[in-house]
């Protein structure tokens, strides 16, 4: 697919169902009718010197949030046996901040280690502008990739975030990929960015190579910069996951944040065309119930991934 392509897509009328039916074959290739689950723990929150527009953890935010420096070890853990519980296969935790100062990374490695002795789960961090003595850390602890999202197109960044550049998150994913460690990138669409953007924003993110593409739609959230934007539409969501699938063929494709706010009622046909998904809460807001989330997979027929 080239980017005239797939602007076609974002721009289509009411011929869009093509287009989604070719996602549904792309991805009927790549898994079947298999869905990975997500569990998200919030591990720090708060307590940042960043100030990107759309978080509710920015130093800029007015959003009434719990603030709490890294949790134990020992909590790190419980948390993990209870995504396990819930079938997750993929355990993905955050801190908020620019990067980990060297104890959090110290902690971070123990616990990878004791998670990944005491089940089979795959370990997703978010961790900011990490360095290459923190990545080989955590290579050798066993993490088994780092989620580093681009976001926003380049030049809507200033927009959104002016205390680090679009070209630092890129330079982080180029030396994730140096040094051998898996990325999870992707976007949060909805941000003032055009049609255009998106497309060039998605052939620069492809070019990086990614193993995994998590896709969030804003959370337009009260007390952060971004409050009360809207620019999208249910149907818009389901073109952006359809160009991106078409896109992406043989990369795992995740519908993140905003899903339940956005798609709503067509969320079951995102689910046919994604191959993961987050389960249970966000990093401050809520998601669905977990047991209606398992419904919906249930009811679509779908079979979770790493469960017997």
């Amino acid at each position: 697919m080239n980017k005239t392509e797939a602007l076609a897509i974002l721009t289509s009328g009411a011929d869009w169902w093509q287009y989604y039916a070719q996602a549904i074959l792309v991805k009927q290739e790549k898994s079947g009718n298999r869905i990975r689950l997500n569990t998200l723990l919030n591990a720090k929150s708060g307590l940042c010197s960043e100030d990107c527009g759309y978080c509710t953890q920015s130093k800029d935010s007015k959003a009434p949030i719990n603030r709490y420096g890294l949790l134990p070890k020992d909590e790190i853990i419980r948390k993990a046996l209870i995504a396990k519980k819930n079938k997750s296969s993929i355990f993905f935790f955050f801190l908020s901040g620019t990067r980990p100062i060297t104890r959090e990374i110290a902690l971070l490695c123990d616990a990878i280690q004791e998670i990944k002795h005491a089940m089979d789960m795959e370990i997703c961090l978010s961790i900011g502008l990490v360095t290459k003595e923190q990545i080989q850390l955590l290579k050798e602890a066993g993490v088994d990739r780092l989620n580093h999202n681009i976001n926003t197109p380049r030049d809507n960044y200033y927009n959104i975030t002016t205390t680090h550049t679009y070209q630092d998150r890129v330079d982080t994913l180029e030396m994730l990929n140096e040094i051998g460690v898996d990325t999870c990138s992707g976007f949060i669409c909805g941000m003032g960015e055009t049609d255009q953007q998106l497309v060039d924003m998605a052939f620069e993110l492809k070019a990086l190579g990614p193993c995994s593409v998590p896709v969030n739609f804003l959370l337009p959230i009260d007390g952060t910069k971004l409050e009360g934007h809207h620019q999208l539409t249910p149907t818009k969501c389901l073109k952006i996951l359809v160009m991106l699938r078409l896109l992406f063929p043989e990369t795992e494709l995740r519908v993140s944040a905003g899903r339940e706010y956005h798609l709503g009622e067509l969320q079951q046909m995102a689910l046919l065309i994604v191959d993961s998904i987050f389960l249970g809460n966000y990093l401050t807001e809520k998601g669905a119930d977990i047991s209606d989330d398992q419904k919906m997979i249930d009811q679509l027929g779908l079979a979770v991934e790493g469960v017997c």
